[in-house]
């Protein structure tokens, strides 16, 4: 990283501040929580119903994604936490 110029590092890794970060955390979260709420909905619909089918994807796509964005908000939130801690 040292070697890297200056201008291009700033291309490469946009700088961007802290309060984002946890923003975007946020925001990937409760996109989280939609996803596994409407896998649960799809799930019960489909148990309970076999004529409806599922809701847009299967519960287990819905129950995936769900996880993948907490993952991804955990680590964004990470990321804030210690840039943040950093100064």
């Amino acid at each position: 990283m040292a070697g890297i110029p200056k201008k291009v590092k700033a291309v490469i890794f946009p700088p961007v501040s802290t309060r984002v970060m946890a923003m975007v955390a946020f925001v990937l979260e409760i996109l989280g929580l939609v996803c596994l709420v409407i896998g649960i909905i799809s799930d019960v619909r489909m148990v309970s119903d076999y004529t409806s089918g599922p809701i847009w994807m299967e519960p287990g796509a819905w129950f995936f994604t769900a996880m993948a964005l907490f993952i991804y908000g955990l680590w964004w939130w990470l990321t804030a936490y210690f840039a943040a801690k950093e100064g």
